[in-house]
């Protein structure tokens, strides 16, 4: 029962990183994120969307969240969807997304773990999420303007260091 409890406590923190890095949280969330986190971080919602956009967007952001740009080999995005395929997982046609983002990525860890699959959970974060998450969390925590980023990314960091070592 503590396993089951466990297991979907990640997947939620997945779900919920996945949030954090697919939208500057507006004010009520960024309350709840801050408490729930219990960040130190007074930054207003202006200056995290200020942050969010110049950091994250893409192209013109200075850090898009995306495995691509960050590890080296051929064709990242289209080995990670057919990750995501192999497993079932569609995107519907008029949905657009880049499927290296790192919150799809963290979408999907999170449904590896509710449908129970530890081997293709282990897989994935040694193959996609471990190899460029905490090297680029360090970038980030270096360039952000916001508290809220700085530690956010940090918690990140620290989350995704903590499953890889637990992994194996």
């Amino acid at each position: 029962m503590a396993l089951l409890e466990e297991d979907n406590e990640r997947a939620g923190f997945y779900r919920i990183l996945a949030d954090i890095f697919s939208a500057a949280p507006e004010q009520d969330k960024l309350g709840s994120v801050r408490e729930d986190f219990e960040l130190e971080s007074k930054d207003t919602a202006e200056e995290v969307l200020e942050d969010f956009n110049s950091l994250f967007l893409y192209p013109e952001g200075k850090l898009p969240p995306l495995e691509s740009l960050y590890t080296e080999g051929e064709d990242i995005a289209d080995t990670v969807a057919a990750f995501y395929y192999g497993t079932g997982l569609t995107f519907e046609e008029d949905y657009e997304t880049v499927p290296d983002h790192i919150s799809i990525e963290f979408l999907f860890m999170s449904y590896l773990i509710d449908i129970d699959n530890h081997e293709l959970q282990q897989k994935f974060l040694e193959e996609h999420i471990s190899n460029w998450v905490p090297y680029y969390c360090e970038q980030v925590m270096k360039q952000a303007r916001t508290v809220f980023y700085r530690e956010i990314t940090e918690i990140t960091k620290g989350f995704i260091e903590h499953e890889y070592e637990g992994s194996g």
